[in-house]
């Protein structure tokens, strides 16, 4: 039997200097294609339809593992969100349409014990989440949430999202102490 699910390698993407609360103007109707927001909105382009990485493989399933760069794990309200993004032609022809959809929105959290904090990319005090939740009435993920499994050697918390179809997947990032955060992310 082969495997036909395309095997693709993680790509990383990071938003500098995340706000505390979703930037809400980033996830409505709009005429302009989606994109990674300026330093400070919290928001990032995973793939849009034309991404070399998914051209051609029309993925179902975003794999998600969410991070945050700060040198201390002191931080509050902690979330990211999944938007997917649909366009549509006016009947004139002439003006796309962006219509934005929650596919996912987590409340990420650290263990009680020791806290991973790797350096990547050259980037140091990388932390991974050991804790991930479903915000209640939004969309449901698979979600693995370690927790507290162990003292130390945590294992990064992660969510597999249905993207029902969208042709533009961003992220939003939200955390008190605005410090940069971002994801692992790879689709099937």
């Amino acid at each position: 039997m082969d495997i036909t699910t395309a095997q693709n390698n993680f790509r990383k993407v990071t938003a500098a200097s995340v706000p505390s609360t979703y930037n809400a103007a980033s996830a409505v109707l709009t005429t302009t294609v989606p994109s990674s927001g300026t330093s400070g909105t919290g928001n990032v382009l995973l793939w849009d339809i034309n991404t070399a990485a998914v051209s051609g493989q029309n993925p179902s399933l975003l794999f998600v593992t969410p991070f945050l760069v700060s040198a201390t794990t002191a931080q509050t309200s902690i979330g990211m969100r999944i938007i997917g993004w649909r366009k549509y032609l006016e009947a004139a022809g002439t003006t796309f349409w962006y219509i934005p959809t929650v596919l996912a929105d987590l409340t990420l959290t650290f263990t009680s014990g020791t806290v991973p904090n790797y350096t990547i990319d050259s980037v140091a005090n990388t932390r991974t989440f050991s804790g991930i939740t479903q915000v209640a009435g939004t969309p449901s993920g698979n979600l693995y949430s370690p927790a507290t499994a162990a003292a130390a050697n945590v294992e990064p918390a992660y969510a597999l999202i249905d993207l029902a179809g969208a042709q533009y997947v961003t992220a939003q990032f939200k955390s008190s102490g605005t410090p940069d955060m971002g994801a692992f992310w790879s689709t099937l």
